[in-house]
């Protein structure tokens, strides 16, 4: 049985909830703070905060939309709590994300970025069928994928 989890708009009843999970020490330098997210999405018109929630219970976050230097969609934010971690949540996010930016945005594409030793969050984008572009901004690789390869589902 694959581990469910459902996107939630961020509204007055939950975001204190979600800006108050965490990643671990170790992954703090990969990650924004949630509420830091929560606030720079009041200046990127067109993107979305999710709650991602297991069982009822928010435990992650998902911040994607149209980024303003190029129009593409980028997933900006994924995380989930590290009380949470290691048990098929991220995945599971990953993919509602994915179908959801799909049936939002119409894009032919989803693009990220990430660091090279984030091992973790590369192995998972990669295993979802993110591909490396070449490209490279700041300190993060730039991963794309195209949204109308319907196989990317059987890996995530």
């Amino acid at each position: 049985m694959s581990i469910r989890v459902q996107l939630a708009d961020l509204d007055h009843a939950n975001w204190e909830e979600v800006a108050d999970l965490t990643v671990s020490r170790e992954q703090g330098d990969f990650i924004a703070p949630n509420v830091y997210s929560i606030a720079e999405s009041r200046f990127l018109p067109g993107f979305v905060t999710r709650a991602v929630l297991h069982e009822g219970r928010a435990v992650g976050f998902a911040m994607y939309g149209p980024d303003p230097d190029d129009g593409e969609i980028w997933l900006y934010r994924l995380m989930i709590d590290e009380s949470h971690q290691a048990r098929g949540l991220g995945r599971a996010a990953l993919r509602e994300v994915v179908t959801h930016v799909g049936e939002m945005f119409s894009a032919p594409l989803l693009r990220l970025g990430v660091r090279a030793d984030n091992v973790a969050a590369r192995a998972l984008y990669i295993s979802a069928g993110f591909v490396p572009t070449g490209q490279v901004f700041g300190d993060e690789e730039i991963l794309d994928l195209r949204l109308s390869e319907t196989s990317w589902t059987a890996r995530a």
